[in-house]
């Protein structure tokens, strides 16, 4: 307790007189136990963790057959998407409540990446916890279980804007996608299993010294390829009411604050590119003496800041587990 209550001190230190923009993070973000500590040191989040777990075990055991605590505590589950989604979704919500009046009045936008936009939307008022809860878990879902024919895979290098507009002409002949633009050093890619072999070694040919790392995931997200995963979800988003978030936020490099815009980009995320460095330097451009503050879990969004990002935005970025 007294370790997160020193943690707490040195966020309002960094917020200090600053405006503060809130990252929630999306899959590749869980690890083992992650908030168990916040769990047992703050009745805030004991009550929405406790809240969002049984809204799970009592009614969705039809998508998930274990409780979040299970879980939580599984890391081979854990990095399954049917299960990871929801888990990490949790754990931002939890966190970021118990923070909400650190935060206060200082912040200035909220973004997420990929599975981080659903936390966004609870966290602003854009949609109810309850809305929350359903979409992330049919989301994983419906990933996990409608996007087998696809795969992922990460290409590290110094990139520019050259040399990504020669990667993404290299994988638009193979029908394949730049599925994160994470950062200046860390594209991913999505494309057809038949495909990635040869398309890994083209990559290899065309950018000398780059490295390539599989990612462990279910199917080829954020492209066409997982089209049908996503045509189960638009009619799950369909049925939930948006409201006018009472935080900006920005969806994926543009600020939205119209619920129904908001509703159709949604609608489309799944198949649409996260664009991260639109959105960190949009929103960097947009607000002076700002910084980034990154809620639970990890700092996969705060690493991709600091080493693929100029230093005036490596400088300000921050985690809530690092502090």
């Amino acid at each position: 307790m007294l370790e997160l209550l020193s943690k707490i001190d040195k966020i309002k230190k960094v917020i200090d007189n600053k405006k503060v923009v809130i990252l929630f993070p999306g899959q590749a973000s869980q690890y083992k136990s992650m908030g168990s500590i916040w769990y047992n040191s703050f009745s805030k989040y004991k009550q929405i963790f406790d809240y969002i777990n049984q809204k799970v075990t009592s009614y969705y055991r039809d998508f998930i057959d274990e409780d979040l605590f299970s879980l939580i505590e599984n890391e081979q589950k854990l990095n399954i998407t049917l299960y990871s989604q929801i888990s990490i979704f949790t754990v931002s919500v939890c966190c970021y409540e118990t923070l909400r009046e650190v935060f206060g009045d200082s912040q200035c936008c909220l973004a997420g990446h990929s599975l981080g936009e659903y936390s966004l939307l609870v966290c602003s008022g854009c949609i109810s916890l309850d809305s929350g809860i359903d979409l992330v878990v049919k989301r994983g879902y419906y990933m996990h279980n409608y996007s087998k024919n696809g795969t992922m895979f990460a290409v590290i290098y110094s990139f520019d804007n050259s040399s990504i507009g020669l990667l993404e002409s290299i994988l638009k002949s193979y029908n394949s996608v730049v599925a994160n633009y994470n950062s200046y050093s860390q594209l991913i890619v999505s494309c057809s299993v038949e495909v990635v072999d040869d398309l890994r070694e083209r990559i290899k040919k065309e950018f000398s010294g780059c490295k390539i790392i599989p990612l462990r995931v279910s199917g080829a997200f954020h492209s066409h390829l997982v089209d049908v995963a996503n045509q189960y979800l638009q009619k799950e988003i369909d049925k939930v009411s948006f409201s006018k978030p009472v935080v900006p936020i920005c969806l994926n490099s543009s600020f939205c604050y119209d619920p129904l815009e908001i509703k159709e980009i949604m609608k489309n995320q799944m198949v649409t590119p996260v664009n991260w460095i639109k959105t960190i330097e949009t929103i960097y451009n947009s607000f002076s003496e700002v910084v980034f503050i990154e809620v639970l879990p990890n700092k996969v969004l705060t690493n991709l800041s600091r080493k693929g990002f100029p230093s005036n935005i490596a400088d300000i970025s921050y985690s809530v587990e690092e502090l």
